[in-house]
């Protein structure tokens, strides 16, 4: 294996250690409060002025919770897609309010079969979840590479921003040819 993704696993494990440590009720203040920065941005609030189709995820129990910031989304009439698994690949597809969501190949929730698919260059917004971050947007996902496949895809105007607890912002990550960087990163 090479140093550069020796050095990624290692972080990986730290990271997935110190997020499954919190206790719930942090995770969920801390969630919250990231949702209110995600909502005080004025980028994200033009997309929503814009309607415009974010592009969010469904988040595993450790992860930052954005169910609020999707709420809200919706009641302000904007489209939400979320990933999810089709004939081998992560695509996007629709995520609408009350839509039926089961387990994906991975334990991640997506929507059925019938989801109309999102096409990434017609997302406004993006927020990733991430295992670690840096302050300028480097961003260390699970390994599959998965987004960085997306935002290859999204337009150029589009805003992408990565969504943290405090520990997941570290001053430096190793990167690869294929890493995205994203616009930001939220953290409380």
């Amino acid at each position: 294996m090479e140093p550069v993704e020796e050095e990624k696993r290692a972080i990986r494990a730290a990271m997935k250690r110190l997020r499954r440590a919190m206790p719930p009720s942090e995770r969920a203040a801390l969630s919250g409060a990231i949702c209110e920065r995600l909502l005080a941005r004025t980028d994200v609030m033009a997309a929503i002025a814009a309607h415009g189709t974010f592009a969010v995820y469904l988040a595993a129990p450790d992860e930052v919770d954005i169910s609020p910031l999707i709420a809200r989304l919706w009641s302000e009439g904007c489209q939400v897609a979320v990933p999810a698994w089709r004939e081998g690949s992560y695509r996007l597809v629709r995520y609408a309010r009350g839509m039926a969501l089961a387990a994906g190949p991975m334990g991640i929730r997506e929507p059925g079969e019938g989801a109309e698919s999102v096409a990434p260059h017609d997302v406004a917004c993006w927020i990733a979840p991430g295992l670690a971050f840096t302050p300028q947007g480097a961003r260390l996902g699970y390994g599959g590479g998965w987004y960085d496949r997306f935002l290859s895809g999204a337009a150029q105007s589009a805003v992408a921003l990565g969504v943290a607890f405090p520990f997941q912002v570290v001053p430096a990550l190793p990167t690869g040819p294929h890493d995205i960087a994203l616009t930001a990163v939220v953290a409380p």
